[in-house]
């Protein structure tokens, strides 16, 4: 493989585990703290996309959609709302402004 060939393959594989950052949750109990994320693999676009939930130092993704829009955010809000029942306080992250998602 020559220079160029290789260059070429390195940014892809790089640009491929790119994520951007849709809205997030996060949300606390006492010093508990969880966080619910949508995040989608396309700059610019809502899908694909998929909802990301942290706790502790467990991460795994609850959903993911290749082609309805919305479908990542609605179930990201319906996972804090259910954290609420839980006990815990989420507050929603997103473009800069934060409100309380109970």
């Amino acid at each position: 493989m020559d220079f160029k060939a290789c260059i070429a393959l390195s940014v892809s594989l790089l640009a491929s585990s790119l994520v951007f950052s849709g809205d997030s949750y996060v949300c606390l109990n006492g010093a508990d703290e969880r966080k619910i994320s949508v995040v989608y693999t396309e700059p610019g676009y809502t899908v694909p996309c998929e909802v990301v939930y942290e706790k502790s130092s467990d991460m795994k993704t609850l959903w993911n959609a290749t082609a309805e829009e919305g479908y990542c955010e609605e179930k990201a809000k319906a996972f804090a709302e259910k954290q609420a029942t839980w006990g815990y306080n989420c507050t929603l992250v997103s473009n800069d402004m934060t409100e309380n998602a109970n």
